[in-house]
């Protein structure tokens, strides 16, 4: 299956000062029910913002298969343990709550969660890249076994050398699969204005690396088991950040 980890930071500031950590919540929705599900998550949204909600926030990715994705940083795996929802049933009873997720679950036959961590190490975030106002994504899964970690590591590391070496301004986001992922992968996200922003930013990557490009993504190439390359929209509007 498609592993649902896709999320991405306005890179504004230095990496190290973003989270690594995530869970990532993902509906199966039905397509006949994207619609209603929009209808509920914005509801949602809005009843957090109207009473003031602070122990939670998420960011919301649609994919082009139906999936909802969100997704929530967290400082270490012991934050788990909290409920996250406790503040809103508070705030909002829990009856009340309770109804709006019964319509919900109506929308999706499925869903599941899992850890990802961002990597910093291997990500390339060239000198004034950003993604802000930039919500299209296209991902891109590298699947691996387990033996191979650490030479599929080695060679991520090199494809952002070169990179480096030869220029290139359109910066890459890359994360690992973690608890609750069922295969080994990486998952390089870029993003763009719109698809066509991310085919240009591409061509004008492939010039610049030139033939060399070819052995290094080979020896990533080599490596992965599985590829799948999924769309996707980042969704401000169904997002929930409070205000500090």
């Amino acid at each position: 299956m498609l592993i649902s980890a896709v999320f991405t930071f306005n890179f504004a500031n230095s990496q190290e000062e973003q989270p690594t950590m995530f869970v990532v919540h993902t509906d199966n929705v039905k397509f006949e029910m994207m619609p209603k599900y929009e209808e509920l998550s914005l509801k949602f949204k809005t009843m957090c913002e109207e009473n003031n909600v602070k122990d939670m926030n998420w960011t919301t990715i649609s994919v082009e298969d139906g999936r909802y994705v969100h997704v929530t940083p967290i400082k270490n795996m012991a934050e788990l343990d909290e409920n996250p929802m406790a503040e809103v049933a508070k705030k909002v009873g829990e009856e009340k709550m309770n109804e709006m997720f019964d319509e919900m679950d109506d929308c999706y036959d499925s869903h599941s969660n899992e850890i990802i961590h961002y990597m910093p190490t291997l990500s390339y975030i060239p000198e004034g890249y950003s993604t802000q106002d930039k919500n299209q994504r296209e991902y891109h899964f590298l699947y691996y076994a387990p033996k191979n970690s650490k030479a599929m590591g080695e060679a991520m590391t090199k494809v952002k050398e070169m990179f480096k070496e030869k220029g290139v301004k359109n910066g890459y986001e890359v994360y690992h699969s973690g608890f609750g992922s069922e295969e080994s992968y990486y998952m390089v996200a870029i993003a763009g204005a719109s698809e066509m922003d991310i085919v240009k930013g591409g061509e004008e990557n492939d010039k610049l690396l030139g033939d060399e490009k070819d052995a290094v993504f080979w020896d990533v190439i080599k490596l992965t088991t599985r590829y799948d390359q999924v769309e996707g929209n980042l969704r401000p509007d169904l997002s929930y950040w409070p205000e500090e």
